[in-house]
């Protein structure tokens, strides 16, 4: 006897698989109240932080013009007198003035604005274990090294997104701030240039740090306060230690400029467009500490999806 059994019709896919999973994963977060709430956050960052960095750009333009000059003691000692002339020298010289403005200008709301994407890199990850989802997720996707790479592409994805808004807001205004003030507008300088690219940097390393937060901390609220702390408190307090250790313990320069080994310091002298401190170390240092500190996040949170018990 013959059993016949019905032809199954196989339906295809469509679309890439990979571009699918990163669809999921961003309209995960879009759907949801964070996604307004983080918006508008940065938009308001990125205002204020903007206002406050042209409020600054035009004072140290206007003192740059101002014909002035230096009148020092005499009986200050040579030394003291060679570092008030340098600084003198250096607060009238308009075109590094305007440079250093305008790499600040044009990278306004980068300290706050990474703030929110370490807690967005975060959210991708603790969502699904907030809703209660991720079960269905790894049953829909059992090759867990799509999902993996869907999530690390939504956090840089989200995170590109959020740069490009503020970059967008302080290139606008930035123009017309120069040009209203009758200086170049800087764009054409490698040290403008390059805080705008390490800006960007910045952002995508971030992203895959919360990332990686958010797959060690499974707790959403645990894995927020631990981003929190490890960006605002780390970058305050580990100024505050380092000052400490160089005051009272060890008195030498290298103590200052190890601080660059905390992932909020050495961001953000990556992508400062001139030193940080003057004890900071060159920018490439604070870029190969911040993705070092990324990668390490990051693998461990690739590695522990791909291992660790889903349910």
């Amino acid at each position: 006897m013959t059993t016949l059994t019905p032809d199954r019709t196989e339906i295809p896919h469509t679309g890439v698989p990979g571009l699918r999973l990163v669809r999921s994963e961003i309209r995960k977060i879009s759907t949801t109240n964070a996604w307004w709430m983080f918006g508008i956050g940065s938009l308001l960052i990125t205002a204020l932080a903007l206002w406050a960095n042209l409020a600054q750009a035009a004072n140290q333009i206007a003192e740059a013009r101002r014909p002035e000059s230096l009148n020092l003691p005499t009986d200050l000692p040579p030394a003291e007198a060679a570092r008030a002339q340098a600084d003198f020298a250096a607060q009238h010289d308009l075109h590094a003035v305007v440079i250093k403005a305008a790499g600040t200008v044009y990278t306004s709301g980068q300290f706050f604005g990474l703030v929110l994407v370490v807690i967005l890199g975060a959210l991708v990850m603790t969502n699904e274990f907030q809703h209660q989802t991720a079960t269905a997720t790894f049953l829909v996707t059992p090759r867990r090294s799509r999902v993996v790479i869907g999530k690390l592409a939504a956090a840089l994805g989200l995170a590109t997104l959020f740069w490009l808004i503020a970059q967008v807001i302080d290139l606008v205004v930035g123009l017309i701030f120069f040009n209203n003030v009758g200086t170049s507008n800087g764009l054409g300088e490698w040290d403008v240039q390059r805080a705008m690219l390490l800006n960007l940097a910045s952002y995508l390393l971030w992203g895959v740090f919360g990332y990686g937060l958010g797959t060690l901390i499974r707790n959403q609220i645990g894995s927020i306060i631990t981003a929190l702390v490890t960006y605002l408190v780390g970058f305050a307090g580990g100024i505050l230690v380092f000052n400490l250790i160089h005051e009272f313990l060890i008195k030498k320069d290298w103590v200052l400029t190890a601080s660059v080994v905390l992932p909020s310091i050495a961001s953000q002298i990556m992508a400062s467009p001139d030193k940080l401190f003057p004890e900071s170390p060159d920018w490439w240092v604070g870029a190969l500490v911040m993705i070092g500190w990324s990668l390490l996040a990051g693998g461990i949170g690739v590695w522990l999806t791909r291992r660790r018990d889903i349910s």
